[in-house]
């Protein structure tokens, strides 16, 4: 929500605050997801909620761009003028015919983003900045088993092949969703 509301802002805001808004978000796109999300739990903390303000953080540009090339495509739509000629309010337009408009292409980005957040999330566990004990995590798993793979494997590779169909299943959703969504982009790829 946060990236969605930054983007019709910034395609509904002046060029100068639009251009401070592009500039954020290049600046936070302009660093790897890993890299950043070190980072950023370097200076917070492991722990749950950083995690998620992390995770946050780092697609918020994505889906800010994304709801900004949607605004900008609806933005002069006879619909749209229509309701600033009979006097509806900013608000209005924007949770009763804008957002409902654009929600769909951020949905579709969501459930692709969810394999990388769950690897994210996995990734900064296994390192121990991500979920504490005694929250679960595949990461946290998956370390817990690397540092007893002498004496059996198994827990390895049944975290590791559940981290693994968990983001495969979530891909094959994402591109699912996305051919149900729109159906004719998906043909021509």
């Amino acid at each position: 929500m946060i990236g969605a509301l930054l983007g019709v802002g910034a395609a509904y805001s002046p060029p100068l605050l639009e251009r401070a808004i592009l500039v954020v978000f290049d600046l936070v796109s302009s660093y790897p997801t890993v890299i950043l999300a070190l980072a950023f739990v370097a200076v917070l903390g492991p722990g749950v909620t950083n995690l998620i303000v992390v995770v946050t953080v780092v697609f918020v540009p994505q889906f800010g761009r994304v709801a900004r090339a949607q605004a900008l495509a609806l933005r002069h739509r006879s619909f749209l003028e229509a309701e600033v000629i009979i006097g509806a309010s900013p608000t209005r337009i924007l949770f009763h015919h804008l957002l409902p408009n654009i929600i769909g292409p951020l949905i579709v980005l969501a459930s692709m983003n969810v394999p990388t957040v769950i690897t994210l999330e996995a990734g900064l566990s296994f390192l121990g900045l991500g979920v504490r004990p005694p929250l679960a995590s595949w990461g946290s798993m998956l370390y817990d088993g690397f540092l007893n793979l002498n004496q059996a494997a198994w827990p390895v590779v049944v975290s590791a092949g559940a981290l693994s169909l968990a983001t495969l299943g979530f891909t094959l959703f994402g591109e699912a969703l996305q051919a149900v969504i729109d159906p004719l982009r998906h043909e021509d790829s």
